[in-house]
């Protein structure tokens, strides 16, 4: 008669084997539970990233507080210069109408009368060819 043996492997966790191999002690099923372990572990990576976004909202919370005290600051620079600028204009102005009213050769004639200076005459011209004195007729006398 012919016999036919039939070899097993090792039992497998979860097939609903009876009876656990010789040479290796049997795992304990997992147990379920809602708090159980795979609950744990899909939150600890998330603790992480969680920190990481807040730590880069407050940099960029922080960054943009330094950034607006940065422009106000360069914003009141821009204000006092422009005033300066619109005061020296003002004066400038100022000195150009002083300079305008000092060219004047109205002003220049009465100053220098009143310092006692006397108009001079017409110039003199000689023609050396007739030997003739030209000019002279417009003098003040």
């Amino acid at each position: 008669m012919s016999t036919t043996t039939t070899r097993r492997g090792p039992a497998r966790e979860g097939r609903g084997s009876a009876a656990p191999s010789k040479g290796k002690p049997a795992r304990p099923a997992p147990k379920p539970s809602s708090g159980g372990s795979a609950a744990h572990r899909s939150r600890a990576p998330r603790i992480p990233f969680v920190l990481l976004v807040l730590c880069l909202l407050g940099a960029t919370l922080m960054g943009l507080l330094v950034l607006r005290s940065v422009v106000a600051q360069e914003a009141y620079a821009i204000t006092s210069l422009q005033s300066q600028n619109r005061e020296l204009s003002y004066q400038e102005q100022q000195l150009q109408d002083e300079v305008a009213h000092l060219e004047n050769t109205d002003r220049i004639a009465e100053e220098a009368e009143d310092m006692g200076m006397e108009q001079g005459e017409a110039p003199l011209f000689l023609d050396p060819d007739n030997g003739e004195v030209i000019g002279g007729q417009g003098g003040a006398e």
